[in-house]
């Protein structure tokens, strides 16, 4: 039928449907977690249009109800049973019956009925499950045995999650390299305690690393992480120290100073010396030892340093050398004395002298003598190497030398190379002559005295030494010359009998080598 409503159950249930029609007269939250010890709030709104007359708590347990808190607009509020002292209602009205549990137990767990009753229609009501939630107690400690440095796989700490509801997750974290253990211990009270235990091969360059125990709790949706440090005990590790290399007959003041890695610290320092006993005169002092006076050479020697802790005892000795006193004496550090120059109108020629020491002036003579000395001898030896180099540079130059024999000058190596020597030795070759003339007339056009005047150049000719000395210049004689006279028919070359048996066979020649001058011509 067009235009009518739609039946009255109908109505009601699409108004049920409707998003917000869901909830009932009386609003509650369905699950409560409550934490031991704590407190914990349940919830009841009243939405009924009709007459509140009383407003009540019933918990269920066992399939029975008893009553935990009452309301009545009359009679006011009244507190039952376990829960006397405990509830509250923290907002008494026909319209909020909300309630306040304190001091949480195990024994609070259940559900709680929130009762609405009204006039005419009757009673309404709502349900809230509450869960108890124990929070771990959490602690962190090493294993029941200590770590010790060298030992086998040990338990180097223990992370417990006790009596959890429900039970944490528990675990290290660390860069390490160990294995972690987890065990899980039930409670009748539904609690659980987990124990995760860290293990490692202890080892003393672990010690004092740390690591983190992390627990999470999700009911209560927490994270808590607690840093531990490793704690390896080993036996000492001793340094002995204080001696610089420097300990002088005289010193004063100086001492040995043992150092120990050890864990537990160490329980006794022992001092002695390897060559005997220690001199009486010496302080011992735990982990030091003192030379309160003067150091003299007895006190050379190896001393030796002894420390001891429950795991073991070790030792280090230090070698001691003392050495003679400086030999330099230092400058004096009292104070000069002073002068007064009240009443001195003019200066004009002062000049003020300090004393010196006479150690420090025979010093600096000492010092002055060497350097005089030193001086010496360096300008010695330059000296030496330089007429080295020129009696070197001298002979290599004789060596060396290329020129013209008859006017001793340099003709350098072009010549040399454009001619042979035979070329060279013919160039200047003289044709045999009867007549001094003739020869002379030769000797002008071959140019041989070109550097010398023609008086000097005949007169010289002519003496029989300088025909000799001529020879030993690279200059033929003529062939027909010998012993100053003309020789009628003379053989081409001059006779062995024209050298003297003291006189030096050997002549330079050109390219630097040595012939024999008899071999010259053949």
């Amino acid at each position: 039928m067009a235009g009518s409503e739609p039946p009255a159950p109908l109505l009601l249930l699409m108004l049920l449907l409707l998003p917000g029609t869901l909830a009932g007269p009386v609003v509650v939250d369905r699950k409560v977690s409550a934490v031991l010890d704590k407190n914990v709030t349940l919830k009841c709104l009243v939405t009924v249009k009709e007459t509140v007359t009383q407003i009540s708590w019933e918990k269920q347990e066992h399939g029975t109800s008893d009553t935990v808190a009452v309301f009545h607009p009359s009679y006011g509020i009244s507190i039952q049973g376990n829960y006397l002292g405990r509830a509250v209602f923290t907002n008494p009205s026909l319209k909020d019956a909300t309630i306040l549990i304190t001091k949480i137990g195990f024994s609070d767990s259940g559900n709680y009925i929130c009762k609405v009753v009204t006039f005419p229609l009757g009673n309404y009501q709502e349900t809230s499950t509450v869960t108890v939630i124990v929070e771990p107690t959490i602690t962190v400690g090493g294993g029941p045995e200590p770590l010790v440095d060298g030992a086998n796989e040990t338990v180097a700490a223990v992370c417990t999650a006790a009596n959890g509801k429900p039970e944490a997750v528990v675990f290290w974290e660390t860069d390490l390299i160990g294995e972690q253990e987890q065990t899980k211990i039930f409670a009748p009270n539904e609690t659980v305690t987990v124990v995760n235990q860290f293990k490692i091969v202890p080892s003393r360059f672990v010690r004092k690393r740390p690591i983190t125990c992390v627990v999470i709790h999700p009911p209560l949706n927490t994270t808590t992480r607690v840093p531990y440090l490793l704690d390896v005990q080993y036996a000492p590790e001793v340094t002995v120290m204080g001696y610089d290399g420097n300990w002088f007959v005289g010193r004063q003041n100086v001492q040995l100073k043992c150092k120990a890695d050890a864990n537990p610290s160490p329980s006794a320092y022992i001092w002695s010396r390897l060559e005997g006993q220690l001199p009486d005169d010496l302080q011992i002092e735990n982990d030091t030892l003192a030379f309160n006076r003067p150091l003299n050479h007895n006190d050379s020697g190896i001393y030796i340093c002894d420390v001891v802790n429950i795991h073991g005892r070790r030792k280090k000795q230090k070698v001691v050398q003392i050495r003679d006193p400086p030999t330099t004496t230092p400058l004096s550090t009292t104070s000069s004395p002073t002068y007064s120059t009240a009443g001195i109108t003019s200066l004009p020629a002062f000049t003020r002298r300090l004393p010196i020491p006479p150690s420090t002036l025979k010093s600096v003579k000492s010092d002055s003598l060497g350097t005089i000395i030193g001086g010496v001898v360096g300008g010695t030896l330059f000296l030496m190497l330089v007429v080295i180099i020129i009696v070197m540079f001298y002979l290599r130059r004789r060596r060396t030398f290329r020129g013209d024999y008859y006017t001793k000058q340099y003709t350098g190596t072009t010549e040399i190379q454009k001619d042979s020597q035979m070329d060279v030795l013919q160039s200047n070759r003289i044709e045999p002559y009867t007549d001094y003339e003739k020869i002379e007339r030769k000797l002008e056009t071959n140019n041989i005295f070109q550097d010398y005047p023609i008086e000097i150049q005949k007169n010289e000719w002519r003496s029989e030494g300088n025909i000799n000395n001529r020879y030993t210049e690279g200059v033929e004689i003529p062939i027909d010359y010998y012993d100053g006279r003309k020789i009628p028919n003379a053989p081409q070359y001059v006779h062995d009998d024209y050298y003297d048996e003291n006189e030096d066979d050997l002549v330079s020649h050109l390219d630097g080598s040595i012939i024999s001058r008899r071999e010259w011509y053949v």
